[in-house]
């Protein structure tokens, strides 16, 4: 039977341009999108699809270890399709649940990581592809970290957040703007998959704009 990767993901129009850029020899993305518009769904997949393609180990990296499990490891969609069976079963040679760690049949590794942790537990080693989740509340002193491995090894990384204020990521934003780098910001107006009426009643409910 033919495994097609990715598996059980269609994108939507506005999520093709980052899949496209990256394909196309990209090396650093930020997206700056508005929340449900799939950021993980779309970066989950790119990751499993280069993991496929290019033996190495990859990392995802999220704020902390427990939303990196609540929001991948564990996570079902509104279909009830959970984010761990973007993977094949037939493509997996080892899971490990409390490492959040697959290991694949063709010898590349992804491993789920709490920013939080990393600097105990995983200097030293040699990611050639990252993602860096909610990254407006992620530990920026990872990137200084991995950075120099990426730039070695010519390795790929993408920067997903929902503003925060003026912070880290907004500035990271802002370097890519100036260093060529894929930048892309999505508002609802942009996507379509949130309705004005129904942005409008939250904000009259009292969620903060």
């Amino acid at each position: 039977m033919e495994i097609t990767i990715p598996h059980q993901f269609t994108p939507r129009d506005y999520q093709l341009p980052l899949l496209k850029a990256m394909d196309n020899g990209q090396r650093r993305a930020v997206i700056e999108w508005h929340r449900r518009s799939g950021k993980d769904k779309t970066c989950w997949n790119f990751m499993i699809k280069r993991a496929m393609e290019n033996k190495g180990n990859y990392y995802y990296f999220f704020p902390t270890g427990e939303q990196a499990r609540q929001a991948l490891w564990e996570n079902i969609d509104n279909e009830g399709f959970k984010m761990l069976e973007h993977i094949p079963n037939k493509l997996i040679e080892r899971k490990l649940d409390q490492q959040m760690f697959v290991e694949l049949k063709n010898g590349s590794t992804i491993k789920i990581i709490g920013s939080d942790k990393f600097e105990k537990r995983n200097v030293g080693t040699n990611p050639i592809g990252v993602v860096f989740s909610e990254y407006s509340i992620t530990e920026p002193q990872v990137w200084n970290f991995v950075s120099p491995i990426l730039l070695v090894n010519k390795g790929w990384a993408i920067f997903n957040f929902t503003p925060r204020g003026v912070n880290h990521a907004v500035k990271t934003f802002q370097i890519g703007q100036q260093n060529n780098w894929f930048t892309q910001t999505l508002t609802i107006d942009d996507t379509g998959i949130i309705s004005r009426d129904d942005y409008e009643r939250e904000m009259r409910e009292g969620m903060p704009k």
